[in-house]
């Protein structure tokens, strides 16, 4: 017997035996009358209750999740959509109002100082979707003044530094420079600006200051930079009080802001770039765009200037599949969300904005426009449900092929313990003492046969073990 079992096994088979023998008197309890390992246990435990339980968690713990949004500085066109987009993703669809529950993350809106300080938030992990301006690059330091962030979420930027988690989703609008002087200078182009004259550039972290700083800088301009911590709407008060005589916004057609400012004043004007080929040269993500006369009050002719690509962004931290329903949500609703946004970029599905951007795109959005959608019909899913099922059928193999060896051990241990009793007899009553307990252990092994538990061959096993005694 020491031939057929290891000596490591044999002494987890006696283990084994001992564990067994107090499961037995607990199955004799009305709770376990029926056997707890078994096929049937075994499919539903498996294949049917872990699964089960694992979407539960993992239904809750999306309903539960809560993303941070980051709409841009007050006042921007970034600031004026982005309640559209958090109502859109923040609606149930039909299956979740069927289920009367919301599977979908929620979005929390929350303010930044600009594309720069979005790009960087979200490139540490302390933001999940924003807007940026497609191409630029800034620093790794977080603007001071920022009032959105926390200080431990400052300090734990600081250490974690810049990352590359940012990806584009979505393609939105070009956004054109704006560069609003007072009409009493009399400048005829942004050149023509005089030194020393005090100008609003945007804040720290913004757009805004990014583009501006490049134009200023290419143009050798001497400028008075003010305002370096104001958002749009405080920036455009302080131009209407004086503090400062020309204002750069990067900004959407039609921003409030604007229309402000070129509409309801006369006090106002728009400067052109005439020379943006340069610029263009040296910052292939910027690009030369029109201001139509039409659309503000006091511009009266086409107004030459550059501009960006302003695209949605979110954070490698969302998945493929949210990615995906994200893009997809947006799509559907993109003529209501951009209706009164000029310069537009909505598309249709058939188009993959990648080609154009700067930025790479999220997996996610890229299924979506490439019409691959993730999860099951994604490959990569399709993969590890195949390999837990294998992971299951093999353990549940190993499983069987264990008990019954152990079946066979208890049997020929059972057998052992017959033969050395009936030694302990005289030799006239031994053979029948051992024909007698014998026969038990071969009824039970032929039952356990007929339930294939065993096998044939080691049904034979046991009778030729029980006849080698008999000899």
């Amino acid at each position: 017997m020491s031939d057929d079992f290891p000596d490591g096994l044999t002494k987890l088979y006696s283990y084994l035996n001992k564990l067994n023998r107090r499961f037995i008197k607990l199955r004799h309890k009305t709770f376990f009358r029926r056997p707890m390992i078994s096929v049937i246990s075994f499919v539903l435990i498996f294949v049917l209750l872990i699964p089960i339980i694992a979407i539960g968690i993992f239904l809750i713990s999306r309903a539960h999740t809560q993303y941070i949004f980051l709409t841009g500085s007050s006042g921007s066109t970034t600031a004026y959509i982005a309640p559209r987009i958090q109502s859109i993703l923040n609606t149930p669809d039909s299956i979740e109002k069927f289920l009367h529950f919301n599977i979908v993350p929620d979005f929390k809106l929350r303010s930044s100082c600009g594309g720069l300080d979005t790009s960087l938030q979200i490139n540490t992990g302390v933001a999940h979707l924003g807007f940026a301006e497609d191409g630029f690059f800034g620093d790794s330091v977080l603007p001071a003044h920022c009032s959105s962030i926390s200080k431990p979420e400052q300090e734990s930027i600081e250490k974690m530094g810049a990352g590359t988690k940012m990806r584009v989703l979505l393609s939105l609008y070009k956004s054109p420079l704006h560069i609003v002087a007072r009409k009493k200078l009399a400048l005829r182009d942004l050149q023509e600006m005089p030194p020393g004259l005090k100008a609003y550039l945007g804040s720290d972290g913004n757009s805004t200051h990014f583009i501006s700083r490049l134009i200023v800088e290419h143009f050798g301009l001497s400028i008075d930079r003010k305002g370096q911590t104001l958002d749009f709407e405080q920036a455009a008060e302080a131009l209407i009080n004086g503090e400062f005589d020309v204002g750069f916004f990067l900004a959407g057609l039609h921003n409030e802001v604007l229309r402000s400012l070129l509409q309801d004043s006369n006090e106002f004007e728009l400067l052109p770039i005439t020379n943006t080929d340069s610029l263009r040269t040296l910052f292939p993500y910027l690009e030369s765009l029109t201001i139509p006369s039409a659309i503000y009050t006091n511009v009266q002719n086409e107004i030459q200037t550059i501009g960006t690509h302003t695209v949605l962004v979110a954070s490698t931290e969302l998945g493929d599949s949210e990615a995906y329903e994200i893009t997809k949500k947006l799509t559907e609703h993109i003529q209501d969300l951009l209706w009164d946004v000029p310069l537009n970029l909505a598309r249709t599905t058939d188009n993959d904005p990648s080609k154009e951007l700067f930025y790479p795109m999220h997996d996610g959005a890229r299924r979506f426009y490439t019409h691959n959608p993730p999860f099951f019909l994604d490959v990569a899913m399709l993969t590890g449900i195949g390999a837990y099922f294998s992971i299951i059928y093999a353990s549940y193999a190993m499983l069987v092929g264990f008990f019954r060896n152990y079946r066979i051990y208890r049997f020929l241990t059972t057998i052992d313990q017959i033969m050395v009793r009936t030694q302990k007899l005289g030799n006239s009553s031994n053979s029948m003492r051992f024909n007698s307990h014998i026969q038990k252990p071969r009824r039970i092994s032929l039952r356990l046969m007929r339930l294939r538990k065993i096998s044939y061959s080691e049904f034979s096993y046991i009778e030729d073990y029980i006849n080698a005694y008999k000899l």
